[in-house]
């Protein structure tokens, strides 16, 4: 280990989780460092093998969780070559339906990924054909809807985002060589938060495995935190594990919370579905920080009340970006928001705000416009990984002939050329795209996929123009891609895997958590654990101080009073008196 002094960085529990030789089920509670244990255990890896081509392959659910691997890698000097880390939508992109398109009937005349907001006009277009009354129903739950949905995207030779993962197993599966070919390039895989793997991801690596069982697999994760089972999430055991792969797991643990207060720890662990003790290691363990719950609160009355919490949070020497406000669904944050603006003018926050491009990694023109927006000296390796993943998407996935000449540097310096001159941002952003492609001899109007793909960016761009009465100027489309800074504002699900100073949640009501489809759809015990499973995370995010709010006065569309969340009353536990 001499030449790995990162490893004297870890605890014991870590350590032996980054040397260990078998095949490890990790599981890890809250503020125990499961991230950095994956990373550190990535560079033991590749430090040991050194001589080795191999590579290393980290799935993680977030691009976020990706990004912190990367940045963790990069300071521990380790070879980008040697490992690949990403979410499983994009490892089945590079690894599977890129390299092997030809050998799937649906791909292997051309293909397009469509976005969420192309398949919400398809499926709006065809509820209105078929004439149905879809209710306060998913219109996906209708077979006639799914089947002409289907129709429509193998009529214009396009996948949407849950096609790649049932494509890439078909794949796998019926070409055996795909799998044998991936695995023997493959040294190990470590899968972060495997408790919202579904059975497809699972059935994925499980041929990439099976062609290749010296694969040193790492499952890490937590079931308390599975709060994904609605999208097919399953925390499977070590013995179904074992089942899946075909080879022997190992279980390890990580007990010790670096993170949070005793205090903190003991309330959360009401809201695990099997106690297991968790201890606090913290520097801050024995303090009594603040913890409250409020269910009398008047909506009318929160956001002031949320307002002098930050504000007296602030005062105390705690910084605006260790605060965070959080609630079950975006559409309760916006109107907070933008009261918090007002009511605390000279704070800053990191808050959601509806923007003209919206999120899309997956993209070519979300991450060409990234780069443009973008200054270009901060963060170079985000942006060479950009201008890669856009040479990959032009020749694989819209089959482009480009140069040979054409690399990352290159995509970057004509980037980094167009200058601006107009006041609009979209004006811009569509001279540039022109501009781009005609420096690499690509004409748009004759790249059918590409053209169509070009066509929709716009649209969406001037749809959330029109409908949220946005500026189109040059700033606001640098406010899309620029990193924010203050008090964190953000969804119960947004903040997994977080941690803050000083948590404060609200809508904490039947109806919001769990939300009307669980209790419609699902029996007694599900609601009951999909709820505890969602405080558990909610409430475990705090490092000291966590305030809850279950507020009076919102109602049903028909006008019932909601209430409190039945398995917050549930628990008894001495509260601190909210002021």
């Amino acid at each position: 280990m001499e030449d790995m002094p990162f490893l004297e960085q870890l605890n014991p529990q870590q350590k032996k989780v980054c040397i260990e030789g078998s095949n490890i089920l990790l599981k890890a509670c809250p503020g125990s460092g499961k991230t950095r244990t994956l990373a550190y255990k990535l560079a033991y890896i590749i430090r040991k093998y050194e001589l080795s081509k191999k590579i290393n392959i980290a799935i993680t659910y977030t691009n976020r969780a990706a990004d912190e691997i990367r940045e963790r890698l990069e300071k521990m000097d380790i070879p980008e070559d040697k490992v690949w880390v990403g979410t499983i939508h994009q490892f089945c992109l590079e690894f599977i339906i890129r390299p092997y398109t030809m050998y799937h009937n649906r791909l292997k005349k051309g293909y397009h990924i469509i976005d969420e907001y192309v398949q919400s006009q398809y499926v709006d277009e065809i509820v209105k054909n078929l004439g149905i009354d879809i209710g306060y129903n998913k219109p996906f739950d209708f077979p006639e809807i799914v089947n002409k949905y289907e129709e429509k995207l193998l009529a214009e030779k396009e996948i949407d985002f849950n096609d790649i993962l049932k494509i890439s197993f078909e794949l796998v599966k019926t070409c055996p060589f795909i799998a044998e070919n991936i695995g023997g390039v493959t040294r190990s895989i470590l899968v972060d938060e495997y408790q919202d793997t579904n059975e497809l991801q699972y059935g994925i690596l499980g041929c990439i495995v099976s062609a290749n069982k010296k694969i040193l697999l790492t499952f890490v994760g937590d079931t308390d935190q599975a709060i994904y089972g609605a999208l097919g999430g399953i925390a499977k055991t070590s013995e179904e594990l074992e089942l899946e792969f075909g080879v022997a797991f190992k279980e390890e643990k990580l007990d010790g919370c670096y993170r949070t207060t005793q205090r903190i720890i003991n309330y959360y662990s009401n809201f695990q579905l099997k106690y297991v003790p968790i201890y606090a290691v913290s520097e801050i363990k024995d303090e009594m920080g603040c913890l409250v719950y409020n269910n009398t609160i008047n909506k009318t009355d929160l956001f002031e009340g949320i307002a002098q919490i930050v504000k007296r949070q602030i005062s105390e020497g705690i910084p605006e970006n260790e605060i965070c406000i959080i609630a079950p669904q975006w559409w309760l944050l916006f109107p907070l928001s933008k009261q918090m603006k007002t009511l605390l003018p000279d704070v800053k926050f990191d808050a959601p705000d509806i923007t003209p491009i919206k999120y899309d990694p997956m993209n070519v023109f979300f991450l060409f416009a990234r780069l443009l927006f973008t200054e270009p000296g901060k963060k170079t390796w985000i942006r060479k990984k950009i201008a890669n993943e856009i040479v990959k998407i032009l020749s694989e996935e819209y089959k482009i002939e480009l140069h040979e000449k054409v690399d990352t540097y290159m995509i970057l310096k004509v980037v980094n050329s167009l200058l601006c001159e107009e006041e609009n941002g979209l004006d811009y952003l569509q001279r540039s795209i022109i501009k781009f492609f005609h420096i690499f001899g690509v004409n748009l109007s004759q790249e059918q996929f590409l053209q169509r793909s070009y066509e929709s960016f716009i649209a969406k761009i001037n749809d959330r123009v029109q409908r949220y009465d946005l500026s189109t100027s040059i700033d606001t489309f640098k406010q899309c891609f620029k990193e924010k800074e203050g008090v964190v504002i953000n969804t119960f699900h947004g903040v997994k895997g977080e941690e803050y100073d000083t948590v404060i949640a609200f809508g904490i009501l039947n109806g919001y958590i769990p939300h009307w489809d669980t209790i419609i759809r699902q029996s007694k015990q599900y609601r009951e654990d999909e709820t505890k499973k969602l405080l558990y995370v909610v409430c475990s995010r705090a490092k000291k101080n966590l305030y809850l709010f279950s507020e009076q006065g919102r109602t049903t569309a028909k006008g019932k009073p909601l209430t409190s969340t039945d398995e917050m009353i549930a628990i008894e536990f001495e509260f601190d008196e909210f002021q």
